[in-house]
């Protein structure tokens, strides 16, 4: 392919030149070409889906441009030489300005100024959605506590100690480290590369694979050294993953996110993203994923819709984010970006994540363009396998704010937040964000509420979600339960009953005769828990999340009978009453927020139907 590419090259590059009838010269100048070309075209491997075959065309004009040059100075050495008066050809020159023109014009074809509309519905059909209408975007039983810098860390750190020196060898690349659902838990994956060409040349395979738990700070490093992988990123020659595909059949289809997963039975497998181009050389579309195996070599193409399901990343992050920042910048056209500004918006770091449903996420926060504001306006949830993307409206603080609340919580402790995370935590949107210490340690959990920036610290995530809802409560806020799981009320007696200190504020736990949960709660809840003890029969309110440790919500101890004055009575009644309002808040848009949230024609053909059913006194 590189060769016949090449030698196409150097005929057209050199054809200017035939007009001067030096045929020896023009053969010579293709030669030169074809080297170069075939030398660049080796090194480089670009790929021939752009228009005009991308690099391949600007190669080709390139040499008509130098042809033209050589094509007069044949013809300045022949007047000198003979004392002809000949005109020199101007057919070299046209061909050129023929070729720029092509390149130039093909690119103004994409310009923004021309398809702003086509760039901001690269995102597809978004539907808009408020948050509480979805039952848990993300899994609350798979929150990532190992950050990507962790993970990397542990990696390294295990990879040092395996047996066989395996690390003088190999390397773990961050680039091909990806987070990805294996049995129903969060694993981190890295191949074992080559580390050079003397590597490569000694060995010729790679021995596996690295797995670092992403749930579990603790988990053992999982190091496997059974495998034989020939076709690597960090290969040589036709072993080399990216010249591998180029050479079969993959240099006409637009190539990236080389990521490395593993199927359901633990087999691992590098899945490649192919796109086209469809807006000249931008506008980048995913047609598929060809999964290579990296024992054999074996391709296998799948579309879109044919994806197998172990597979998570089909729409590379890269693409995600471009999408979005499209969508925000360009949705109210191209003057509007930059003249009018209204209504423009911006992507922020783009995370995966994982919902109830086991779908990978991509979840992209938007906030404004200017640079100085740090307010969540918008989150963009993009389905990783599919491209289907949906729009949550959100109010609070950017990534970079929650990471600057949580860094001046602990910075004293010399830790520091990293990778935060998007959760709806009990009817809250919230970023959970691990801490880490100087040496990259896991030292903690942060559960910060993105609209308040609230800091909760603990040990580890009971800790910090027992000292979340305490906030919640102080601060007046309601706890919502999540619609997967239900508030249940129980009333029994308490067989065991504890109190911890934790930052001069108590915590309760409370065990009930015959239920196999503890149940935690603070001063907040209930005036009565200071005075209760063994054997009082309670009434607990609580989200039966099914957890052994759970929250409560209400708590009321039915031994002790204490009066209460009526404004006391009437104070609890407006709670009461402002928690039922704010659970009907929470469930979901009203039904003229519905109607407004309709398209046009939607509006027109229920207007329609209304006058159709209504009678001569209705109308």
């Amino acid at each position: 392919m590189t060769f016949l590419l090449a030698i196409i090259i150097g005929v057209l590059g050199a054809a200017p030149i035939l007009l001067s009838k030096r045929f020896g010269t023009t053969a010579i100048v293709a030669a030169v070409y074809a080297i170069l070309t075939g030398l660049m075209i080796y090194l480089c491997l670009p790929s021939l889906v752009w228009p005009l075959w991308g690099v391949i065309g600007v190669f080709t004009v390139i040499a008509w441009l130098i042809s033209a040059i050589i094509h007069y100075i044949i013809h300045e050495v022949e007047t000198r030489s003979y004392e002809t008066t000949g005109r020199v050809s101007p057919i070299p020159v046209v061909i050129f300005g023929l070729g720029l023109f092509a390149l130039i014009g093909r690119s103004c074809t994409g310009c923004e100024a021309f398809r702003a509309q086509e760039y901001a519905s690269l995102i597809g059909p978004m539907e808009q959605r408020e948050w509480t209408q979805d039952i848990q975007p993300a899994n609350p039983k798979h929150i990532r506590l190992v950050p990507p810098e962790m993970a990397g860390w542990l990696a390294d750190k295990q990879l040092g100690s395996a047996p066989g020196a395996i690390g003088s060898q190999f390397e773990i690349k961050d680039e091909t480290m990806t987070l990805q659902m294996v049995k129903g838990e969060l694993w981190y994956v890295a191949p074992l590369d080559f580390k050079d060409f003397g590597t490569w040349q000694s060995t010729k395979v790679a021995p596996g694979y690295v797995m670092v738990h992403a749930e579990d700070p603790l988990r053992p490093v999982v190091v496997k050294t059974d495998e034989h992988y020939a076709y690597m990123p960090g290969a040589y020659f036709g072993e080399d993953l990216e010249r591998y595909m180029w050479s079969n059949g993959y240099a006409s289809s637009g190539m990236t996110d080389f990521s490395f997963e593993l199927d359901e039975a633990g087999k691992a497998w590098w899945v490649i993203t192919v796109f086209e181009p469809t807006i000249a050389y931008s506008g980048e579309k995913v047609l598929g994923v060809a999964i290579v195996d990296p024992v054999n070599g074996a391709i296998d193409f799948h579309p879109m819709d044919k994806v197998p399901d172990w597979v998570d990343r089909v729409v590379p992050r890269s693409f995600a984010k471009m999408y979005a920042r499209d969508w925000g910048d360009l949705l109210g056209g191209w003057v509007n970006s930059w003249w009018g500004e209204q209504n423009l918006t911006r992507p922020e770091d783009v995370e995966i994540l994982y919902g109830s449903d086991g779908q990978p996420d991509w979840a992209i926060g938007m906030t404004s363009q200017n640079s100085r504001d740090s307010s969540l306006v918008r989150l963009i949830y993009m389905n990783s396998r599919t491209g289907k993307a949906v729009s949550y409206h959100a109010k609070g603080g950017t990534e970079s704010a929650v990471l600057a609340a949580v860094n001046n919580k602990v910075s004293y402790r010399k830790w520091h937040g990293s990778g935060p995370v998007l959760y709806n935590l009990y009817g809250h949107m919230v970023s959970v964000v691990p801490l880490l210490g100087e040496n990259h340690t896991y030292q903690g959990v942060a559960i910060v509420s993105v609209d308040n920036l609230q800091v909760a610290v603990g040990e580890n995530q009971q800790q910090a979600l027992r000292e979340f809802q305490k906030i919640m409560n102080e601060s007046g806020q309601q706890i919502v339960a999540e619609a997967a799981h239900a508030v249940k009320s129980l009333e029994l007696k308490i067989d065991r009953f504890a109190v911890e200190m934790q930052s001069g504020d108590p915590t309760y736990y409370i065990h009930l005769e015959g239920i196999p949960h503890i149940f935690t709660g603070g001063n907040t809840l209930s005036e009565k828990l200071r005075l209760t003890q063994v054997g009082d029969l309670v009434r607990v309110t609580y989200e039966d999340s099914g957890e052994s440790v759970m929250p409560l919500t209400a708590f009321d101890n039915c031994s002790l009978e204490i009066e209460k004055s009526k404004a006391e009575g009437d104070l609890h009644t407006r709670v009461e009453e402002r928690k039922e309002k704010v659970e009907a808040e929470r469930a979901g848009p009203t039904m003229r927020e519905k109607l407004n949230q309709l398209p046009d024609e939607e509006l027109q053909r229920l207007m329609q139907l209304r006058s159709q059913d209504a009678g001569p006194g209705d109308k």
